[in-house]
């Protein structure tokens, strides 16, 4: 196990592999609170698709708490990557403010397609490139987050979340095989609500009441404006953030 704080490396050295060469990893980022939220999703996750990528190894919840203690990763935020021969944990500050949930993202749409037929697409790969750059072209533009479609105009997700819609009394989400990866907080709210999963468009998300993302670290983020539209606030929307809120806090 590999513990990296900074620049400091702990215990081993990081091995060569094709995972440095070619990608072939995956990883996962994990809100520390007293322990990781959601803990048991992320590693059900990783070790599903590990095999899928040919990597023949399994993490145990005992290696997550016993890198997050010797990190002191509290309040913080664990990420975990894991290829052939590395297994690397490391720890940062929350990114996200209060000032974030008070005014709710900026969102643009990518002109970069999500390609719905790549397997890659539905895991959390090192093979991220495409996200991390439309990502940073986005807050260099003064924007939050993107939103990408796929090949056939479908909504899929964004770089870094997945996107929810609210049409009445109704939650919508895309399904997954649109191209998306499926989250651990997404799937909290669809376990959590009664959310429909289906095909969505652009004019869907121009005639939604509210719209709002979510991933591990953020939890859930309420969009302000995608382009032009701007989205009120929302009383279904604020029964979803304080459900979330009493479940992890």
């Amino acid at each position: 196990m590999i513990l990296l704080n900074g620049e400091a490396v702990e215990d081993e050295k990081v091995i060569l592999d094709s995972g440095l060469n070619f990608g072939r990893g995956l990883f996962e980022t994990m809100l520390v609170r007293e322990k990781p939220l959601f803990l048991k999703d992320h590693l059900e996750r990783i070790n599903r698709g590990l095999p899928l990528i040919g990597i023949i190894r399994k993490i145990e919840e005992e290696q997550v708490m016993e890198a997050a203690a010797k990190l002191g990763c509290r309040d913080r935020v664990l990420k975990l990557i894991v290829t052939e021969k590395n297994t690397i944990f490391t720890s940062r500050d929350n990114r996200y403010t209060p000032e974030h949930y008070i005014r709710g993202f900026n969102v643009k749409v990518s002109q970069v397609r999500r390609n719905e037929t790549s397997p890659l697409t539905y895991l959390k790969s090192l093979n991220y490139l495409d996200n991390i750059l439309e990502h940073e072209k986005c807050v260099a533009e003064g924007f939050d987050e993107v939103l990408f479609f796929n090949g056939r105009d479908e909504l899929c997700e964004g770089s870094v979340s997945n996107v929810f819609l609210i049409k009445g009394e109704r939650l919508y989400t895309p399904a997954a095989g649109c191209g998306l990866l499926d989250g651990t907080v997404r799937k909290f709210v669809v376990d959590s609500f009664d959310v429909t999963e289906g095909v969505f468009g652009n004019e869907d998300l121009q005639n939604a009441d509210a719209v709002f993302l979510t991933n591990s670290i953020m939890g859930i983020m309420k969009v302000a404006k995608i382009g032009t539209k701007c989205y009120p606030e929302n009383d279904i929307l604020s029964k979803i953030m304080a459900e979330y809120d009493r479940k992890t806090i």
